[in-house]
């Protein structure tokens, strides 16, 4: 976080005129597979993905004021709308009863994922009378900047189309209409009982495989039939194997997890904290695998120590906040000349990328002694374990940003969690030999006349 706002690139473009109207975020829904996440409107409307990579640019950037939008939903307006995840999964169904129908939409990302090529899953069902469907497809990679161009049927009946040096295909659209080389258009009627798919392949390079919907919703369910472990002895069952779903979802191949899957969303209306967060802060991934040692062992703590000890091993005492998931430095922070959602401003990248976070090491550490609870530490891991306590140790009368990422400063919170990560290591995995002299508790511990 920082709260002085980039410097804007020219003024802001008004919204495409053909955008959906927004809506307060928590009518959103969330579908993720890892590598990159979309957000999903109450009328159908996909309004938000990042492509291939989470903090790649968006293709569909309408939550933020940009253009590109994928709406699969009723062409009636005059509708009610509900939805629910399948239990333990981030696979959708999206509800509508019209005034002489009752529709389904379950959509999902496939999985398992790939870093270059996301794949959305969407399958329409028409539940009772005749479902009329709205289909609209606009692309704009580049948060709009680039459209898709060479948009073709191909003979098999998939659309396809490049630009911004992505490729795109979709299946499941043959009758569909272009606007030029403008959006997709569709009108049709799904028979009572009858369901279409719809499947739309997004990748850095041309799809070979045939889009095929059966086999794609076959693998995506047996990928989801195991992310979520057994939490009937826990007080919610169910809302514990839907954060595990979460989890997952924000959760790469690489072990990082992502803080969100968006960007430029304000705090408060008309703030300056409209944060770019889809990085993976190393506190926050700290924190939610605390949460899930304290359940157990699970693949989402081994993947944060992976990355945890990867990163320690390769920048020691320089560790940076937050990362991509490939382990890259976060961009400098810049605006985006867009509208914003309502009440926010439009940036990507993070300053707080750069800043110096002692307390980082603390939570490392609490994190590392969890997992040696559970016997999940293997030697790299120790390694980096010892990594972190020498860099609380040389670092500790450095000034540093604090768990708020304000400006440079003797924060008592950032040795409190330092003196807590160091007491959780020396007693699960007999680190204290490293403390000696390291959180003293004396006066000029708590404030040094260096610091003042």
């Amino acid at each position: 976080m920082n709260d002085t706002p980039p410097d804007r690139q020219g003024g802001p473009t008004p919204p495409t005129t053909h955008a959906s109207s927004p809506w307060t975020l928590r009518e959103y829904a969330f579908l993720g597979d890892g590598e990159r996440g979309a957000l999903v409107g109450p009328r159908g409307e996909m309004v938000w993905l990042c492509a291939p990579r989470w903090d790649s640019d968006a293709v569909f950037s309408t939550l933020i004021g940009g253009p590109g939008e994928y709406v699969l939903g009723p062409d009636d307006h005059w509708n009610v709308w509900g939805g629910y995840y399948e239990e333990g999964t981030l696979i959708h169904v999206g509800r509508w009863i019209t005034g002489d129908s009752e529709i389904e939409c379950r959509e999902a990302l496939a999985g398992p994922a790939a870093p270059d090529r996301l794949v959305v899953l969407r399958r329409i069902r028409a539940v009772r009378g005749d479902a009329r469907i709205r289909l609209r497809l606009d692309a704009r990679p580049g948060f709009g900047t680039h459209p898709m161009t060479g948009l073709r049927l191909e003979d098999d009946g998939t659309w396809s189309a490049q630009g911004g040096g992505l490729r795109l295909r979709l299946a499941g659209a043959a009758d569909a209409t272009p606007d030029g080389q403008g959006p997709l258009e569709a009108r049709f009627t799904v028979a009572a009982g009858e369901a279409r798919d719809l499947v739309l392949e997004i990748g850095t390079r041309a799809g070979a495989e045939e889009l095929d919907p059966g086999r794609l919703w076959r693998a995506t369910e047996r990928h989801w039939a195991g992310v979520a472990p057994d939490c009937s002895g826990l007080a919610a069952p169910r809302d514990a194997r839907h954060a595990y779903a979460i989890l997952h979802g924000l959760t790469s191949a690489s072990g990082a997890m992502v803080a969100a899957a968006t960007t430029s969303l304000p705090e408060r209306a008309n703030g300056e904290r409209n944060y770019d967060y889809r990085f993976a802060w190393i506190r926050d991934q700290c924190y939610a695998g605390l949460a899930v040692a304290a359940h157990g062992p699970h693949p989402l703590l081994d993947a944060g120590l992976s990355f945890m000890t990867e990163r320690l091993l390769a920048d020691g005492g320089e560790l940076r906040p937050a990362y991509t998931v490939t382990g890259d430095p976060v961009a400098q922070e810049r605006a985006l000349p867009l509208p914003g959602y309502p009440g926010g401003t439009d940036r990507v990248g993070n300053r707080a990328g750069r800043q110096f976070q002692l307390d980082s090491f603390g939570e490392i550490l609490q994190l590392y002694a969890a997992a040696a609870r559970l016997d999940r530490l293997d030697t790299d891991a120790r390694r980096a374990l010892d990594v972190a306590v020498d860099a609380v140790e040389r670092n500790w009368r450095r000034p540093d940003a604090g768990l708020w990422e304000l400006e440079n400063h003797w924060w008592t919170h950032s040795r409190l969690c330092a003196v807590a990560g160091l007491r959780a290591a020396a007693g699960a995995v007999g680190a204290g030999r490293h403390a000696t002299g390291t959180a003293s508790p004396t006066p000029s511990c708590a404030r040094p006349a260096a610091a003042v």
